[in-house]
Protein backbone atom coordinates (compact mmCIF):
# COMPACT_ATOMS: atom_id res chain seq x y z
CA UNK A 1 0.00 0.00 0.00
CA UNK A 2 1.26 3.65 -0.81
CA UNK A 3 0.12 6.55 0.99
CA UNK A 4 0.45 9.65 -1.42
CA UNK A 5 0.81 13.32 -0.26
CA UNK A 6 -0.35 16.10 -2.53
CA UNK A 7 0.62 19.25 -2.32
CA UNK A 8 -2.89 21.08 -1.15
CA UNK A 9 -2.53 24.22 -3.47
CA UNK A 10 -2.64 23.06 -7.16
CA UNK A 11 -0.51 24.10 -10.16
CA UNK A 12 -4.03 26.31 -11.21
CA UNK A 13 -4.34 28.18 -7.67
CA UNK A 14 -0.80 29.81 -7.85
CA UNK A 15 -1.38 33.35 -7.48
CA UNK A 16 0.19 35.29 -10.40
CA UNK A 17 2.38 38.45 -9.67
CA UNK A 18 0.62 40.52 -7.72
CA UNK A 19 1.22 44.68 -7.61
CA UNK A 20 1.89 45.63 -3.90
CA UNK A 21 -0.44 46.71 -1.59
CA UNK A 22 -1.02 50.28 -1.37
CA UNK A 23 -1.88 51.44 2.38
CA UNK A 24 -4.79 53.86 2.93
CA UNK A 25 -3.89 56.85 5.35
CA UNK A 26 -7.91 57.18 6.64
CA UNK A 27 -10.72 54.81 6.02
CA UNK A 28 -12.70 58.39 5.99
CA UNK A 29 -14.84 59.26 2.78
CA UNK A 30 -13.13 56.23 0.94
CA UNK A 31 -14.77 53.67 -1.14
CA UNK A 32 -15.31 50.79 0.87
CA UNK A 33 -15.25 47.17 -0.66
CA UNK A 34 -18.07 44.74 1.52
CA UNK A 35 -16.93 41.34 0.71
CA UNK A 36 -20.18 38.68 2.35
CA UNK A 37 -20.12 35.06 1.43
CA UNK A 38 -23.81 35.43 2.90
CA UNK A 39 -23.14 33.06 5.93
CA UNK A 40 -25.97 31.61 8.19
CA UNK A 41 -24.08 32.85 10.85
CA UNK A 42 -23.70 36.51 10.05
CA UNK A 43 -26.95 37.25 8.69
CA UNK A 44 -27.66 39.30 10.66
CA UNK A 45 -24.72 40.58 12.12
CA UNK A 46 -23.51 41.49 8.62
CA UNK A 47 -26.28 44.13 7.52
CA UNK A 48 -25.75 45.91 10.64
CA UNK A 49 -22.00 45.78 10.35
CA UNK A 50 -21.91 47.50 7.24
CA UNK A 51 -24.21 50.28 8.49
CA UNK A 52 -22.41 51.46 11.16
CA UNK A 53 -19.20 51.59 8.94
CA UNK A 54 -20.29 53.28 5.89
CA UNK A 55 -22.12 55.77 8.57
CA UNK A 56 -19.01 56.01 10.97
CA UNK A 57 -16.22 56.46 7.49
CA UNK A 58 -18.26 58.07 5.29
CA UNK A 59 -17.59 55.42 2.82
CA UNK A 60 -18.94 55.05 -0.54
CA UNK A 61 -19.91 51.30 -0.89
CA UNK A 62 -19.32 48.74 -3.38
CA UNK A 63 -20.92 45.29 -2.47
CA UNK A 64 -19.79 41.90 -4.10
CA UNK A 65 -22.56 39.09 -2.29
CA UNK A 66 -21.71 35.79 -2.86
CA UNK A 67 -24.76 33.15 -2.58
CA UNK A 68 -22.78 30.21 -1.33
CA UNK A 69 -20.19 30.66 1.71
CA UNK A 70 -18.56 27.14 0.52
CA UNK A 71 -17.08 28.56 -2.73
CA UNK A 72 -14.81 31.77 -3.02
CA UNK A 73 -15.42 34.33 -5.18
CA UNK A 74 -14.73 34.21 -8.83
CA UNK A 75 -10.73 35.69 -9.40
CA UNK A 76 -12.83 37.93 -12.27
CA UNK A 77 -15.26 39.36 -9.50
CA UNK A 78 -12.02 39.86 -7.18
CA UNK A 79 -10.35 41.68 -9.54
CA UNK A 80 -13.61 44.02 -10.45
CA UNK A 81 -14.03 44.80 -6.87
CA UNK A 82 -10.85 45.83 -6.16
CA UNK A 83 -10.33 48.09 -9.27
CA UNK A 84 -13.23 50.05 -7.52
CA UNK A 85 -12.28 49.95 -4.17
CA UNK A 86 -9.86 51.50 -1.95
CA UNK A 87 -10.04 49.16 1.22
CA UNK A 88 -12.54 46.50 1.89
CA UNK A 89 -14.25 44.72 4.82
CA UNK A 90 -14.37 40.75 4.14
CA UNK A 91 -17.08 38.93 5.71
CA UNK A 92 -17.90 35.21 6.85
CA UNK A 93 -17.80 32.50 4.17
CA UNK A 94 -16.42 34.98 1.55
Amino acid sequence: MTLRVLDPIADINKPAERKPIRSVKSLQGKRVGLLWGRHAASVKFWPVFEEVAVKKFSAEPVRLYKNSSWNPAPMSDLEDLASKIDYAFIGVGA
